[in-house]
């Protein structure tokens, strides 16, 4: 018997002893469930040579959720608490392939009574357990549970996708029977395009990798028509030859419709917000052309650009595919040319990393870059006209806007306060920087200033 390091007497009678039981697994570890010892039993059942195993800890032979769950640590102290454990599971082999298994954990003592290690005992029960008729009434109980779930399609499929199983509810959504579709290619469940991009490879893929895949899209009954399947694929913990995955669907086509009706109109809405919007910032452009008193003028010209800001947004908004979110970067860039047009001897530098944010905290945030823009064309270069740069960069929490200039500079009586300074424009900055949960830093440079402000990713 291949030894590591372990003591023991009589070691010839107890080498034959053990490896005279070519049936079971014997083998021998320390405290920490180091493998000592690995007898030709254990080699058979497991598949591992004693010097693949010797020195190995034996977590090795346990499932990934037995490991995860701690259950070769659990044994090991239960040996060491009561002097034995039992325990029947599931094993694995070095081929990757499991068995159902009986396991006899008992602690090693030396002469002196002190616990020096731990040995186990280990056989092949899995015909047993095939051929156990508790274990069979229990998946009869549990067939008529899946058959009676009529709205839902439910069915395994083997790893190479040919269909295992079929309930009463696939039969009524997919219009095949049971006779007509075991044993065939789950694929021709699949639009085929599906098929062709490999829609069903990569459900299983991420079943696989991340334990389940939500899954959205058309699917193709028996007689040709189509409906749109909200499905869950995960994979199967069974412990069968044909071990595969489970998904579960259902007909979910009057649902796709109506939130698409919902897209549409909204899009709608949309697209009337941002036509009256402009309708009231024409309004506004006009009295200021009209306004007899410059301060007035300036007060309705900045009115009408922040007006015309949030009614770029929802432009933007009703020609996108998604209506909730913006693609930050197209929508600085965007806003940056209209404020550049609208101010044509000054000039924006943009450059900002790809970002979607929502749609309600994309109108915030271009009210904030419109306000820190327009107040660098005023007050950074009210001689000489310059650049204002606008950044945005993606951090591990969230996104950096930066706007800065190389003008003049701050004035000596500038105050970022809240309760100081008189200013509009940043009265207007502070607040939408507080309904951001965002935090504002100014730095005054001269030549120029920067506002940098963190945003949290999401409100």
């Amino acid at each position: 018997m291949d030894r590591y390091a372990f003591p023991g007497e009589d070691a010839d009678v107890y080498r034959h002893i053990v490896e005279s039981a070519l049936d079971y697994a014997i083998f021998t570890m320390d405290l920490n469930g180091t493998v000592a010892t690995w007898n030709t039993g254990a080699k058979n059942l497991f598949g591992y040579s004693s010097y693949e195993m010797i020195g190995q800890n034996s977590e090795l032979i346990f499932s990934f959720d037995d490991q995860l769950a701690g259950v070769p640590l659990k044994e090991r102290r239960l040996a060491l608490a009561e002097g034995r454990a039992e325990d029947n599971r599931w094993h694995v082999r070095k081929d990757g392939s499991i068995f159902w298994a009986s396991g006899l954990m008992m602690s090693l003592r030396n002469d002196a009574g002190g616990v020096y290690g731990l040995i186990k005992v280990v056989r092949d029960q899995t015909r047993m357990l095939r051929q156990d008729e508790t274990l069979r009434s229990s998946q009869e109980r549990l067939q008529l549970i899946l058959q009676s779930a009529t709205d839902y399609a439910i069915f395994t499929f083997d790893r190479d996708g040919l269909i295992i199983s079929w309930n009463t509810g696939a039969c009524r959504i997919f219009g095949y029977e049971e006779r007509d579709i075991l044993d065939r290619d789950a694929r021709i469940l699949f639009l085929p395009e599906d098929r062709k991009e490999g829609a069903l490879e990569r459900e299983m893929r991420t079943a696989f990798e991340c334990g389940r895949a939500e899954n959205e899209g058309f699917h193709l009954r028996k007689d040709g028509t189509t409906f749109w399947g909200s499905g869950l694929t995960m994979p199967l913990r069974a412990h069968h030859d044909r071990a595969g995955y489970l998904k579960v669907l259902r007909d979910d086509t009057e649902r796709h419709f109506a939130d698409e009706h919902q897209q549409v109109m909204m899009r709608e809405i949309s697209h009337r917000v941002k036509n009256s919007l402009m309708l009231v910032a024409g309004m506004l452009a006009m009295q200021a052309r009209l306004a007899q008193q410059p301060e007035v003028g300036r007060a309705l010209s900045d009115a009408e650009a922040r007006v015309g800001t949030i009614a770029q947004v929802h432009d933007q908004l009703w020609r996108q595919p998604h209506i909730e979110t913006v693609d930050l970067a197209d929508f600085l860039s965007s806003l940056c040319q209209r404020l550049q047009q609208s101010a044509a001897q000054y000039k924006v530098s943009v450059d900002v990393e790809p970002c979607t944010v929502d749609a309600d905290r994309a109108i915030q945030i271009a009210l904030l870059v419109n306000e820190l823009v327009t107040n660098a064309f005023k007050h950074a270069y009210p001689e000489v006209p310059g650049t204002v740069t606008v950044r945005a960069q993606n951090t591990g929490e969230g996104i950096l806007l930066e706007i800065a200039d190389g003008g003049k500079g701050l004035p000596p009586q500038f105050s970022s306060f809240e309760n100081d300074g008189k200013s509009l424009g940043m009265r207007v900055v502070r607040g939408l920087v507080q309904q951001l949960k965002a935090e504002l830093q100014i730095e005054d440079q001269r030549p120029g200033a920067r506002f940098l402000i963190r945003l949290p990713r999401s409100p």
